[in-house]
């Protein structure tokens, strides 16, 4: 009976080393198995991460050569002639509003590449008219160009106009200019040699004025 026990005890020993020997090997292979499952995760992450980033790079590269394709035109041998759209894109930096106007392209543009429509435009800012000047003009250049259509943007601050106009003796005589400097607004026939020294003094360095109630007030003091 205890030869019959003792075997039996020996049986149930090899099968429980037998099954402990299996689970430790089960368990060291899941975890084996859950490191490469991780580690193969984390590669494809790391290669989905690249690709997407690739593709977001080759498509910002596309839309950035098709920005500048659309901003200088469908080639650099285009040239405006008289059936040429022509929009003006004008800005308003205090309202924040933006209007936009179509005219007929100015004669001086036809025949012009891009490139001499941009001399154009800096050309515009340095010689604006008074009526410019005084709406506040302050840059104005291309944002799109092609022989079909130009697109032209006028960025405008009137709070940038301290001066609306300006009185210097002219030959002895007052005259008005607009805050320009260069445009006439009034002969206005006072000769200085009626005005004081000190008012004549002025006169001959030129007087900036602010508005036309300024303006008014000062023309009626030389007429009185």
């Amino acid at each position: 009976m205890n030869k019959v026990l003792k075997y039996v005890c020996s049986i149930f020993g090899v099968i429980t080393i037998f099954a402990i020997g299996n689970f430790i090997c089960y368990q060291s292979a899941m975890k084996h198995f859950e490191s490469m499952q991780n580690e193969t995760a984390s590669r494809l992450s790391k290669q989905m991460q690249g690709y997407v980033s690739e593709q977001i790079d080759d498509s910002y590269g596309r839309m950035e050569k098709e920005n500048e394709s659309i901003s200088t035109g469908a080639g650099s041998d285009d040239t405006i002639d008289v059936q040429t759209v022509y929009q003006i894109e004008n800005y308003n930096t205090a309202k924040k509003t933006t209007a936009i106007e179509y005219k007929t392209v100015p004669a001086e543009l036809i025949g012009m590449n891009r490139k001499q429509v941009d001399e154009y435009c800096k050309k515009y800012i340095t010689n604006m008219p008074a009526e410019e000047y005084l709406k506040g003009l302050q840059s104005m250049g291309v944002t799109s160009f092609s022989s079909d259509k130009l697109i032209v943007k006028k960025i405008y601050d009137s709070t940038k106009i301290k001066y609306r106009y300006y009185i210097i003796a002219v030959d002895g005589e007052v005259v008005v200019y607009y805050g320009d400097h260069k445009t006439v607004y009034e002969y206005t026939g006072i000769q200085t040699t009626k005005l004081d020294k000190k008012e004549q003094s002025k006169l001959k360095n030129g007087i900036n004025v602010k508005d036309e109630d300024e303006l008014f007030g000062i023309l009626e003091n030389y007429s009185s």
